[in-house]
């Protein structure tokens, strides 16, 4: 047996996978955990496992992963809480930086916007942890996990001794620390998630991408500066690597060419896997252009989406910056007109 514990990336979430695991335990006898994202990932942790349940962490799981949690029409555990407080988290307690952070917490969003809205979902907040020991009974429950009341209390009691307690600190002193900037790249990738059932337009910000310079640095660069595009032919920016929910998407990027650059042509293109949608730009002189390119998440996605600018000749000089990146969810088309447009074209 298989048991999905999927969150947020903050010490709620660790402490629902450690308390999953030890209700499991306590139930069916040894059991191990792991982290993984993919049906990949999965395959090599049923492989490797011995033990005849595995508890499956999981922070950020792929479109196809989740289709297939959703299909499996099993139970499985989603614990959502604030996205500033898991940012803090990341940059506080891993060390990461804010626009890595910012990354995994947007795709962490993304997958538990569909997931929380499937069937076989127990939903937990970090705001329930006040009382953990009715969190833990009710994950118990939805698992089918047979323990008592004194039992749970026990299995709490005993990760509080270990150190793993689902408190956070949810003030807002860290947030306000962060520039106006940093604050407006988190808002732009995580804000829309916030705001209600009808996702608003994501901004990837350029401080999320990374310039491939030739040669190439010793460690990534972000976008955030101008890219010489003085080299040979390769991805000048590419990033941000995060996970979308599934649907249709138009993606609008802005890009800065100065005028050493006209006459080269660029190819713009969606990347997750493999290319989801392409078109190419060739500036005329100094100018700033919008590439428009409409692409979608289905279950054969299975990495994070990657926006990628290529100049398909080398250069000998020349400057590209790259504005905001806005993707919005595209209207999809209704069952009615799909069925009136196939009846036409068989008359």
């Amino acid at each position: 047996m298989i048991l999905f514990s999927i969150g947020m990336p903050s010490r709620f979430a660790e402490w629902c996978d450690a308390l999953t695991a030890k209700l499991a335990e306590a139930s069916f006898g040894t059991v191990e955990c792991a982290a993984l994202n993919s049906l990949e990932e999965l395959a090599a942790a049923v492989l490797k496992t011995r033990a005849s349940r595995l508890v499956a962490c999981s922070r950020r799981p792929v479109v196809h992963l989740q289709t297939e949690i959703i299909e499996a029409e099993r139970p499985f555990l989603v614990a959502i809480g604030d996205p500033r407080t898991a940012l803090r988290d990341l940059s506080e307690r891993m060390g990461c930086d804010l626009p890595e952070a910012t990354r995994a917490v947007a795709s962490s969003c993304a997958a538990i916007l569909s997931l929380t809205r499937a069937p076989g979902a127990l939903v937990v907040s970090s705001g329930d942890a006040v009382d953990p020991i009715s969190v833990a009974a009710a994950i118990a429950e939805h698992f089918e996990l047979s323990a008592s009341r004194d039992e749970i209390a026990a299995i709490v009691s005993e990760l509080g001794e270990a150190g793993i307690t689902p408190n956070q600190v949810e003030d807002s002193t860290w947030w306000d620390g962060l520039s106006e900037r940093h604050r407006a790249v988190v808002n732009g990738a995580l804000l829309p998630y916030l705001r209600g059932a009808d996702l608003e337009p994501l901004v990837w910000e350029p401080e999320l991408f990374f310039i491939n310079d030739d040669p190439p640095p010793p460690t990534p660069v972000t976008a955030a500066r101008l890219v010489d595009i003085t080299g040979r032919v390769r991805f000048l920016i590419y990033g941000p690597f995060v996970n979308l929910p599934p649907g249709s998407w138009s993606a609008n990027v802005v890009l800065g060419f100065s005028a050493e650059a006209a006459g080269m042509s660029f190819m713009v293109e969606i990347f997750a896997g493999r290319q989801l949608a392409c078109t190419r730009v060739e500036p005329g002189a100094e100018q700033i252009i919008e590439a428009n390119l409409q692409f979608a998440i289905d279950d054969s996605v299975d990495q994070p989406v990657q926006v990628r600018i290529v100049n398909e000749r080398a250069a000998f000089d020349g400057r590209l910056a790259l504005g905001p990146v806005t993707v919005a969810p595209k209207a999809s088309i209704s069952a009615e007109t799909r069925d009136q447009l196939a009846a036409a074209l068989r008359q």
